[in-house]
C-alpha cells in the first residue's frame, strides 16, 4: 500500500533548477490530487548586513532591520508569486500551481522543515544545486540539511 500524499511543500530558492522542481511537485499533486504550499526562505543574513549595525543606535538599528525584512518579503513573495502565475500559464494541464505562497525568514534548513510540521505536509520537494567542493563545504547544502532534519519524506531535485 503506498502512502497517502495529500500535502506538499515546495520549497525554492528562485535557483535555475526551480522551474524543474516546481515540475516535480505539480506532477506529485496531480498524481496523489495533492494541495501544495509554496515556500521561499528568506536568510536573516540576506536581510541587512550587520557589518554597518555600529553605525546606528539599537532604535535605529531595529527600525532599519524591520523596515528591510517587510521589504524583503514582500519581493520575495511577489516573486514566488510571479513564478507560480508563469508556471500555470505555461502549464495548461496545471489548475494550480500552490494553494498557499509562504515566505518566512530565518535559517532556510529549520525554516522548511518547520513550515512542513506547521502545516502538515507529507512530503518536501526541494532542488538541489549539485554543490561541491569549497562552496559545499563552507556554505553546506540546504538540500542536504533538510534531508537529514527533516521527520518527513524529502524529494530532492537534482540540477540537469
Amino acid at each position: 500500500m503506498f502512502p497517502k500524499i495529500e500535502k506538499i511543500l515546495y520549497a525554492t530558492d528562485f535557483s535555475e533548477n526551480s522551474r524543474l522542481t516546481i515540475d516535480w511537485a505539480m506532477a506529485i499533486a496531480r498524481k496523489h490530487d495533492a494541495r501544495m504550499l509554496a515556500l521561499n526562505v528568506i536568510d536573516d543574513v540576506a536581510v541587512l548586513a550587520p557589518s554597518i549595525q555600529m553605525y546606528f543606535t539599537d532604535k535605529e538599528w531595529e527600525k532599519l532591520k524591520k523596515k528591510n525584512e517587510n521589504e524583503a518579503m514582500g519581493l520575495a513573495k511577489g516573486r514566488l508569486q510571479s513564478f507560480c502565475d508563469d508556471v500555470k500559464t505555461n502549464t495548461p494541464e496545471c489548475e494550480y500551481v500552490a494553494d498557499e505562497i509562504l515566505v518566512r525568514r530565518g535559517k532556510p534548513v529549520e525554516e522548511i522543515i518547520a513550515a512542513a510540521k506547521e502545516n502538515s505536509c507529507d512530503i518536501i520537494i526541494i532542488g538541489k544545486t549539485g554543490g561541491s567542493g569549497l562552496t559545499d563545504a563552507i556554505m553546506g547544502s540546504t538540500a542536504r540539511g533538510v534531508l537529514r532534519g527533516s521527520a518527513i519524506p524529502v524529494l530532492t531535485v537534482p540540477m540537469t
